[in-house]
């Protein structure tokens, strides 16, 4: 029988900044961003509401606010960095899982300006 050891990289030392994603490096380098990012149910509900959210900014032609709160290394800057290619039409983003209704104009976020098929709370 093979030794879990011998199975999985157990790294000597972990550092605090190991799981952290840092916003400039997160925009820069988006495949890999996206391959490390999984989006949940409510995650894609967060997605809907920040893209309203600049959507009716954008129509109005005024400024809007938001707070975004989490621990640290709960993944504000991933989803920043998310939603930063989101908004810049990356492909690759609008096709990963999850966020597959940004392709398709279906999200309320979208470009197309169509209705999402999730609610938004």
């Amino acid at each position: 029988m093979t030794p879990i050891r011998d199975l999985i990289d157990i790294p000597d030392r972990v550092h605090r900044d190991d799981f952290v994603l840092r916003l400039s490096e997160g925009v820069t380098k988006p495949e890999e961003t996206l391959r490390t990012y999984v989006v949940t149910p409510q995650l894609a509900d967060a997605f809907d509401r920040a893209l309203d959210l600049i959507k009716g900014a954008l129509a109005s032609g005024s400024s809007k606010a938001a707070y975004l709160h989490g621990r640290f290394g709960s993944g504000k800057s991933h989803f920043m960095a998310v939603l930063h290619l989101l908004l810049q039409q990356h492909a690759e983003a609008r096709a990963a899982e999850g966020l597959e209704a940004w392709s398709r104009g279906t999200a309320t976020g979208s470009p197309a300006g169509a209705s999402c098929s999730r609610p938004i709370t």
